[in-house]
C-alpha cells in the first residue's frame, strides 16, 4: 500500500493491523514532507520523525495504554525509516563529476545489501552498521584520485576484527583472494556504479 500523505501514520497502522489479524504480509510505503508550516522548518519539527515514524514504532512494540488488547501487546512487523537525500546519479558519478558523500553512499550500499534501516548516528568508518547477521563496512572517499589506490588490503581486513560474525565490505577493489577472506569471515563486494574501473582507465 503507497499512502504519498503518510500524516499521522494510520495507513501503517491498519496495514500492520490486518497482517496481524489474519497472517498476512502486507507491505506499506508512506511519504511524508517533513515540514508542514514554516514554523515547524524553522523550529526543526520533523513531523516526519517525531509523528509519523514514532506512531509506527509504537504500534509495533504496544502501546500500554491502548483501550484494543492487541494494539497493547503491539502488533508486531517491521519497518524502515528514510530520509530522501541527493539522488545519486550514475553517470555524473562514472564521469568523477558528482560523486556522493561517505554517508549518502553508506546509507545506499546498507540499505540496498540489508534492507534495513541505516543509522548514521552509529556510523564509526569504516563501519557503516550492524545488520541482523553481519557487520557492514565501507571503504570509500569522494576523491577520485583517491579511489583509484584504495582496496581492501590484509591490514585493513585484520583491522576489522575477528569473531563469527559475517563482515560484508565494500570496497573499490581488493588484494586478498578468497580463501583469505573466507578465513576472516569476510564477503567483499566491489562498489557500486563501476567507480573503480572508471578511475583505474584515466
Amino acid at each position: 500500500m503507497l499512502d504519498s500523505y503518510a500524516g499521522t501514520g494510520t495507513t501503517a497502522q491498519a496495514v500492520l493491523a490486518l497482517n496481524k489479524e489474519d497472517g498476512g504480509n502486507r507491505r506499506f510505503i508512506l511519504c511524508q514532507m517533513p515540514y508542514e508550516t514554516k514554523e515547524q522548518e524553522q523550529k526543526k519539527e520533523n513531523i516526519c520523525e517525531s509523528i509519523t515514524a514514532e506512531r509506527v514504532r509504537r504500534v509495533i512494540k504496544g502501546v500500554p495504554k491502548a483501550k484494543d488488547e492487541n494494539l497493547r501487546k503491539g502488533l508486531g512487523g517491521t519497518f524502515s525509516y528514510f530520509k530522501l537525500g541527493k539522488e545519486l546519479r550514475k553517470q555524473a558519478i562514472l564521469d568523477g563529476r558528482d560523486l556522493p558523500s561517505y554517508a549518502a553512499l553508506a546509507g545506499y550500499v546498507f540499505f540496498t545489501a540489508t534492507g534495513e534501516e541505516f543509522q548514521p548516528k552509529k556510523m564509526k568508518p569504516p563501519f557503516i552498521g550492524m545488520s541482523r547477521d553481519r557487520d557492514v563496512f565501507l571503504i570509500y572517499e569522494a576523491d577520485i584520485e583517491k579511489l583509484k589506490d584504495m582496496a581492501l588490503n590484509l591490514e585493513l581486513a585484520r583491522s576489522l576484527g575477528k569473531g563469527d560474525r559475517k563482515k560484508l565490505v565494500f570496497a573499490p577493489t581488493k588484494y586478498l583472494d578468497q580463501e583469505y577472506l573466507d578465513r576472516l569471515n569476510i564477503e567483499f563486494c566491489q562498489l557500486p556504479f563501476e567507480i573503480y574501473q572508471r578511475a583505474s582507465s584515466r
